[in-house]
């Protein structure tokens, strides 16, 4: 009987902390760049960090009709820098 209660004491602890676990939203990856050249970015890496960035970015080019975003980006992950008219390429379509 002592093998039981012990059993279902461990039981209830490995299922409290799994549950604990379950509800703690995933720690967010913070932007790598600590200067934003548009609003747009330093909000969302403000709000979300990196995958609310790429999120924001990535729906931005869906409504301008930008197939990819090696268009204005030199390199992506993880510091995603920009072309030399990375920047303008973005004003000019509207970007802030």
């Amino acid at each position: 009987m002592a093998k039981l209660g012990l059993f279902a004491s461990v039981a209830a602890m490995i299922g409290a902390l799994m549950f604990a676990n379950a509800s703690t939203p995933a720690a967010e990856t913070p932007c790598v760049a600590k200067e934003f050249k548009t609003e747009m970015v330093k909000a969302a890496c403000t709000k979300g960090g990196q995958k609310e960035a790429k999120d924001v970015m990535k729906a931005w080019n869906k409504e301008k009709k930008i197939k990819s975003c090696n268009q204005c980006h030199e390199k992506l992950a993880p510091n995603y820098e920009l072309k030399k008219d990375g920047l303008e390429q973005f004003k000019k379509l509207g970007g802030k």
